[in-house]
């Protein structure tokens, strides 16, 4: 009894364990966290030293009293990257989709390292590799021509047709046919049929800009705070990255004449009521996924309550963008009168067609047989469009900087046209905001005395 109280109290709880081949280990118990069932979470640590045991054990229970301690896991960067984005639903699915890109070569360069191996030299060996050569170019050919050429290749002798190349691209992408025919890359060995006639060119690599390579960054800290707060690593290195610097770009914008000008030239086309809708600011996605039922001819509104866009595999038709986005807009006379016309154009096509009229969408943007307007077609049309009116080059986005920039120039306020915009104030007026070379020399003579007040 005298000998177990004189008997000294460990200062730390380790075992000496000897195993039956004569191996010596060191191992302790301590309490992590909490379960999700609310239990405590008692872990069990091994060690092959007393020093190691000795030096962990303080390790740890500093770091779980600190509320710090990250517990070790064999999960990979690639694998809690899928998680985290496939948990995203928060996000439209087109915003997913860019996500899914960003990470893309994070996977493909990092994803089978450890999660909590990834250091912060990787990831600037990363960023290093992305701006240097992470990109790779077919000479002569666009990203969108290469992909349709994979296709084709990939059907081998069997070739595609004009229709599965529509199906699969959309209309734009046939006249990506012709040109591919007409460079040698594809033939035509029977009527209708195209098979590829020769390999892509070997790429050639080259970097890819500081605004994609930040956009990454961006993701992949996004995705590590997730990390963090779910305890599976102990800090977000990521952020310890300097990111590029991003130049600023203006946008384009044409002047009040020249979006007369476009306007002009698409005067009579069968679609002109939706160039006149994306003379007004409406974004692509809100113009193709416009329906009927919110366009209300008698009131002279329409109501913008939903958007289409390009996702994997298709189109997806879902929310506006944000919730600014949803709005209701009084049209003028003009605007009124061209939706008229194209709704009752639709009608008659719809009744010379038939049973074959494909819509059931109920969509205002729809070609001749009822077939949606794929978002891709539209650009391109916008694009070629643009050309034919001898306009400068302009991209179908640029159409809401010039509607923004023609109603702060006619005096609305940022508020206002903001609304109308479906945007904040402030970012109306620092983004979509543009004044022409007239302006700034007025304001150049009124500061020197040269001008009226």
């Amino acid at each position: 009894m005298i000998e177990h109280n004189r008997r000294t109290r460990r200062s730390e709880p380790i075992t000496k364990r000897t195993a039956k081949n004569g191996a010596v280990s060191y191992t302790f118990q301590a309490d992590v966290g909490v379960k999700p069932d609310g239990s405590r979470d008692r872990r069990r640590f091994t060690y092959p030293t007393i020093a190691k045991a000795r030096k962990e054990y303080r390790r740890i229970t500093t770091e779980v009293s600190a509320g710090t301690y990250v517990a070790g896991h064999t999960a990979t960067l690639g694998e809690f990257l899928a998680r985290w984005l496939d948990g995203r639903r928060d996000v439209r699915p087109v915003t997913l989709a860019g996500y899914r890109h960003a990470l893309k070569p994070v996977v493909d360069r990092l994803g089978g390292l450890g999660l909590q191996q990834l250091t912060k030299a990787h990831v600037d060996d990363l960023v290093e590799w992305r701006m240097a050569s992470g990109r790779n170019v077919t000479p002569d050919l666009s990203e969108s021509a290469q992909t349709l050429l994979t296709f084709i290749s990939e059907r081998g002798d069997a070739g595609v047709t004009y229709a599965e190349v529509e199906a699969e691209f959309g209309g734009a992408a046939t006249r990506r046919l012709d040109r591919l025919r007409s460079g040698g890359y594809v033939e035509r060995p029977s009527r209708g049929r195209y098979v590829a006639a020769k390999a892509l060119a070997e790429p050639e690599q080259s970097g890819v800009s500081a605004r994609t390579v930040t956009t990454m960054l961006v993701q992949l800290s996004a995705a590590l705070d997730a990390a963090m707060a779910e305890g599976l690593v102990a800090r977000n290195v990521a952020r310890l990255v300097e990111r590029p610097k991003v130049t600023p770009t203006e946008m384009k914008a044409w002047t009040a004449a020249q979006a007369a000008t476009f306007r002009a030239h698409v005067a009579g086309r069968r679609d002109y009521a939706l160039w006149l809708l994306t003379l007004a600011g409406m974004r692509r996605s809100e113009v193709l996924g416009l329906t009927w039922k919110r366009v209300d001819l008698e009131a002279g509104t329409l109501t913008i309550a939903s958007s289409r866009v390009v996702v994997a595999g298709g189109t997806d038709t879902g929310d506006p963008k944000s919730w600014r986005s949803r709005r209701t807009l009084r049209l003028p006379d003009d605007v009124l009168a061209a939706l008229h016309t194209f709704k009752a154009t639709q009608a008659a096509e719809r009744l010379a067609i038939g049973a074959a009229w494909s819509s059931d969408t109920d969509l205002v943007a729809v070609r001749e047989d009822g077939t949606p307007i794929r978002p891709e077609a539209y650009s391109a049309e916008f694009t070629r469009l643009v050309n034919a009116a001898g306009l400068p080059v302009s991209r179908l986005h640029d159409a809401r900087h010039t509607a923004a920039s023609v109603l702060l120039a006619a005096g609305f306020s940022p508020v206002a046209a903001a609304k109308w915009l479906g945007h904040d104030p402030a970012l109306t007026l620092r983004v979509y905001g543009h004044s022409d070379d007239k302006e700034q020399e007025a304001i150049g003579a009124q500061l020197f005395g040269g001008g009226s007040p």
